[in-house]
């Protein structure tokens, strides 16, 4: 058999082995988030999204920011685009960067566009990951 024949055949084989471990890993996470104590930490997370650990295992569940767009089409309507805050911008929607948002909000509390942005502001939770696992923690913990 020709060398090209034999790496192409040892990659199929790699890439097919990868692909079984890939969904062993996934049915092992499932697993390990379908525990009592893990499922418990997911509870604590299902309002704000974070991070929590238990005996080492983090798990966590990401936020997207969400921003109604009908809503704050009709609070920027109100301001000229050139006095708009500089963390909003549009294309063929608005786009809010949630970290200056934050910032410009605890500077201007009493500011009405704060209280008109927050009010088109929500967060969408992601699902539950495992973010890592701290083996010495986990070893303390037997």
């Amino acid at each position: 058999m020709s060398n090209i024949k034999c790496l192409a055949y040892q990659y199929i084989a790699a890439k097919q082995k990868q692909k079984e471990l890939g969904t062993h890993i996934k049915k092992v996470e499932r697993d390990l988030l379908d525990t009592r104590e893990i499922s418990d930490l997911k509870l604590l997370l299902s309002n704000e999204g974070g991070q929590k650990t238990h005996q080492g295992v983090t798990i966590e569940s990401k936020r997207d920011h969400v921003w109604d767009q009908e809503r704050l089409a009709k609070v920027l309507s109100d301001t000229p685009q050139d006095h708009w805050p500089d963390f909003v911008t549009v294309n063929t929607t608005y786009k809010v960067d949630y970290r200056a948002f934050q910032t410009f909000a605890m500077s201007n509390p009493g500011d009405p566009m704060v209280e008109a942005l927050h009010s088109a502001h929500s967060i969408k939770l992601g699902d539950h990951k495992i973010k890592e696992i701290n083996e010495e923690k986990l070893k303390e913990a037997e």
